[in-house]
């Protein structure tokens, strides 16, 4: 227990250091540049996402389930593996390259694609799979707070004005660079220089499993930005921008689910392999944790939205305080879908993982073209939670397929407790914005305490037997 309490420790520390350098850079980057040039950012970078999926194509899931599973595999693994990624990243750049040429937009615009591709070869370097999978999340910790550090003071040192907006992707490839840098110095120091291979068998053996989770990842960025893509496309980057602001605050929300899945993939990959009969505890004790987590966020974002988004990014994102209170609810819909779905490829059911991405996705994005032309960006938020939403229900019925959580009634005790907390929140209007945050949190944390919401018994399940 001690070592998987360690290693989410060091993620939560590590990940909440590189949200928060990243969220300070996004606040910064939309201060400066204006709500017009930080749409602009927001769909480049949205665009990114896609080659970043096609440079992983499910290569690091695979890698970090087998380092996990056998130790032995670890340097033979890497030498195969980072060629194969690089490969794949100069023709995802290559990509967007070319959609850069062919998109009708400005200079600026293409310019931005271009710049973003050269970062997504730069990712392609990072070695964060390999040390999860060895299960060194400090290293991985380390590495995400030097790059987004870096990130933020490059972003505070270059961009001072909307005209700088090409120095934002800059930046973040430098950063990226030494984050890769040091997670590359880190295994050197422990196995030596790695023997790269480029078998075409080898390459073919990890494609293989890894495939159906890199066409779903690639399927779930589809969902995922595809209003921002849209809007950016269809509208206009000051309505991109105002989407793009609301969607950072819940992106900085999802380091609890990086954090969640990261910790919980090799752990229960373990107990798949090893204690099989202790799977119906550990997965209903990790959907109580994910309820714990979630559900004061989304009380709360109902009632603080706008002086929130006014604190972070300034008045004139005012009106995305109702993208806000509708995207904030992705937030416990994700962790859910991330607990069913890395179980089911911790048993090895990458198609079926597969199969209701793909269906749940192309219902999303349906679902968006006709939102978005019918309310916007609030079009965009609510087909992104309603897709997130539907495959929560294709997930849940696969999930049932391997295991049947262990349920208990105090799951509903996050629910009590965020209701009392909501009312705390009304209640105090004048009081300034931390005081009533810092209210709100004290309500929730006593009755969730109180009702037994969550235990230290539900934190220590994955000690092995």
């Amino acid at each position: 227990m001690r070592k998987w309490v360690g290693n989410a420790s060091y993620l939560l520390a590590g990940e909440a250091g590189s949200r928060l350098f990243g969220f300070l850079t996004t606040a910064l980057l939309a201060r400066r540049l204006g709500v017009e040039a930080f749409g602009q950012i927001g769909f480049a970078a949205a665009m990114m996402a896609y080659g970043m999926v096609l440079t992983d194509i499910g290569l690091t899931t695979v890698g970090a389930r087998s380092v996990a599973q056998d130790g032995s595999r670890t340097a033979p693994m890497l030498g195969a593996m980072l060629p194969l990624r690089l490969l794949l990243a100069l023709t995802a750049g290559a990509a967007m390259a070319l959609v850069a040429v062919v998109l009708p937009k400005s200079a600026t615009v293409k310019w931005l694609l271009v710049l973003y591709a050269a970062a997504v070869v730069v990712q392609s370097t990072l070695l964060e799979w390999l040390f999860i999978g060895m299960e060194k999340m400090g290293l991985v910790a380390l590495a995400r707070v030097l790059t987004t550090g870096a990130n933020f003071g490059l972003v505070l040192l270059l961009v001072r004005r909307s005209q700088d907006v090409l120095l934002a992707p800059v930046a973040l490839g430098v950063a990226t660079a030494l984050g890769s840098a040091t997670l590359f110095v880190a295994y050197v120091s422990r196995f030596g220089l790695p023997r790269l291979r480029g078998s075409r068998d080898e390459w073919r053996g990890l494609l293989k499993p890894a495939w159906p989770i890199g066409l779903s990842s690639m399927l779930t960025q589809l969902h995922v930005n595809l209003g921002l893509v849209l809007l950016g496309l269809l509208a206009t980057f000051a309505q991109a921008g105002l989407y793009s602001s609301a969607y950072r605050m819940v992106f900085l929300l999802l380091t609890l689910d990086r954090v969640f899945y990261t910790v919980f993939f090799p752990v229960v990959s373990r107990f798949m392999k090893h204690h099989p009969e202790r799977l119906p505890d550990l997965v209903g004790s990790a959907g109580r944790v994910v309820l714990a987590l979630c559900i004061p966020f989304c009380a709360g974002a109902l009632v603080l939205a706008q002086p929130i988004l006014e604190l972070v990014f300034g008045a004139g994102y005012a009106p995305a305080s109702a993208l806000l209170c509708i995207l904030v609810w992705f937030l416990p819909l994700s962790m859910l879908n991330s607990l069913a779905g890395y179980t089911l490829l911790a048993a090895g059911r990458e198609r079926e993982f597969l199969a209701n991405t793909a269906l749940a996705v192309g219902a999303a994005v349906l679902l968006n073209l006709a939102a978005i032309h019918l309310a916007g960006p609030a079009g965009a938020a609510s087909a992104i939670v309603a897709g997130e939403a539907m495959l929560l229900v294709m997930m849940s019925r696969s999930l049932l397929r391997v295991v049947k959580p262990r349920w208990e009634w105090r799951m509903f005790a996050p629910v009590v407790a965020a209701l009392a907390m909501t009312i705390v929140l009304v209640l105090l209007p004048d009081l300034n914005l931390f005081g009533r945050i810092g209210f709100g949190v004290l309500t929730y944390s006593v009755l969730l305490l109180r009702l037994k919401g969550l235990t230290a018994g539900d934190i220590g399940l994955a000690k092995t037997a």
